[in-house]
């Protein structure tokens, strides 16, 4: 690896493993949730209709289907949403926000927002700012076009095809 692309991937990577895991303390100290806690409730509570099909949550997110469903089984425990069967499919599952997730999100949405405007959005110019859109949505087109989410991979044909 260049030394330019070295430098540039270890400062990507050091975004991550600061600012990521301060603004999800922050989330807990503030709201008593999980970061990942958050991100369901604030993508529940923006949605115009009352439940969003798991597995489309799950797609929105950029998340593993399994991992949404354990996330959800564990917010249904304490009472942040409520998982019912799909009318039109018995195999799925559809999501909503209960009343006490949906205040916990209005309550932590300006709190972290306040966060990340101090820990983020204050800290860079507006030429910075517009960098990074670029960059994010460079790399979020590669990986899309690329390396999708949905796409199963078959490492015994990959294998055979090296070989």
């Amino acid at each position: 690896m260049k030394e330019l692309d070295s430098r540039a991937w270890r400062a990507f990577h050091k975004i991550g493993t600061t600012l990521l895991p301060h603004l999800g303390r922050q989330i807990t100290i503030h709201s008593g949730i999980s970061g990942a806690e958050y991100v369901v409730l604030v993508a529940l509570s923006e949605l115009t209709v009352p439940t969003v099909n798991l597995n489309r949550l799950a797609q929105g997110l950029g998340w593993e289907i399994s991992r949404m469903s354990h996330q959800i089984s564990r917010m249904e425990d304490i009472g942040l949403v409520k998982k019912s069967k799909n009318s039109s499919d018995s195999r799925c599952f559809d999501v909503s926000i209960t009343a006490k997730g949906r205040r916990i999100a209005e309550s932590a949405i300006p709190l972290q927002s306040k966060e990340i405007n101090h820990c983020f959005s204050n800290v860079l110019t507006q030429n910075q700012l517009m960098a990074l859109i670029d960059i994010s949505e460079a790399i979020s087109s590669h990986m899309k076009e690329q390396h999708p989410l949905n796409k199963k991979e078959n490492t015994y044909e990959k294998v055979t095809k090296r070989s």
